[in-house]
């Protein structure tokens, strides 16, 4: 299973933090380009992202992901 980042929720927990994208890439290690293309959702994060960003906002991994919806067959009867 791929894990997929929740962008809009890494942006909103770097703002709450008072963290520039600037400072905020600067922290994690990687580029601004990347860090900014990770909170538009055009890039994935990577678990070192989420590991780097999860420990900067002291929170779990699991936070900073999209959640994960059980894929079923269409049409299916319930």
């Amino acid at each position: 299973m791929e894990l997929r980042s929740n962008g809009s929720e890494i942006r909103r927990r770097r703002v709450l933090k008072g963290l520039s994208l600037t400072e905020f890439a600067q922290m994690t290690g990687y580029t601004l380009n990347h860090a900014s293309q990770v909170e538009l959702g055009n890039n994935k994060a990577g678990p070192a992202f989420l590991r780097k960003a999860a420990h900067l906002f002291e929170c779990e991994v699991s936070d900073l992901l999209m959640e994960q919806r059980p894929q079923g067959r269409r049409g299916a009867a319930a």
